[in-house]
């Protein structure tokens, strides 16, 4: 090798070494609420999570949440409820209340997708679908599903199941007192149609919970709902 080619190593290997320093830096650690869903929810959540409240449950707390002064996320964390006025914000809101208990593959789903939908007060317990493993959550119910794409929505950075998929895990896994209700008002509401929740229902199978969804959805949907 000559004294010149030593100096200046070869044009290839320079190249090489200008390419990485013009590669951006990788991004910063998510940090904050909701950042194990996105960097998008962690950025959206920094009001919400402002503004959590942590109560004691007592009889006083109980009259707050009933006179709508107060709106009980789980045990013993609340949020004013004129705060949660979007979907985005309650979706958020449950997201900010899991804390540290959240994970990436935590997905909103049941009685508590459809309250992200429809407003009102916050199911107990929230519900969530994890694909990995089942969860230990105090005040929530988590259950272990597979999920499809097309089963699942983003709403402001946070996974929800889609209203379909919502509308039918209502059938299979909630009593009457919560399922009408939603079922009523996913329908009225426009985000799914009672054929489509007939149809998916007829194709279930053997899934868990499909034979209790099959016998419910006439009570359910044929007596309160106009027919198809």
């Amino acid at each position: 090798m000559s004294p010149s080619s030593a100096a200046t190593g070869s044009p290839r290997r320079g190249r090489s070494r200008w390419r990485r320093a013009l590669d951006p830096p990788p991004p910063p650690p998510r940090t904050g609420l909701c950042a194990a869903w996105s960097h998008h929810a962690a950025e959206l959540a920094v009001p919400i999570g402002a503004s959590l409240q942590r109560w004691e449950e007592n009889p006083s707390t109980w009259a707050m949440v009933q006179e709508q002064l107060l709106a009980r996320l789980l045990p013993g964390i609340f949020l004013p409820p004129d705060l949660l006025g979007t979907a985005v914000h309650r979706a958020l809101a449950l997201g900010c209340a899991l804390g540290g208990q959240l994970q990436s593959y935590h997905v909103i789903a049941g009685p508590s997708a459809a309250w992200v939908l429809l407003g009102g007060s916050p199911p107990a317990p929230a519900e969530l679908l994890t694909s990995a493993h089942r969860d230990s959550i105090l005040g929530a119910t988590v259950r272990t599903a597979r999920l499809h794409p097309h089963e699942v929505e983003t709403i402001g950075g946070a996974p929800v199941t889609a209203p379909l998929r919502t509308a039918v895990d209502l059938l299979r896994f909630c009593p009457d007192r919560v399922a009408e209700p939603a079922l009523r008002g996913l329908v009225d509401s426009g985000h799914v149609t009672e054929p489509e929740i007939r149809r998916r229902v007829a194709r279930m199978g053997r899934h868990p919970g499909a034979r209790t969804a099959k016998e419910r959805v006439e009570e359910l949907l044929g007596e309160h709902l106009p027919a198809a």
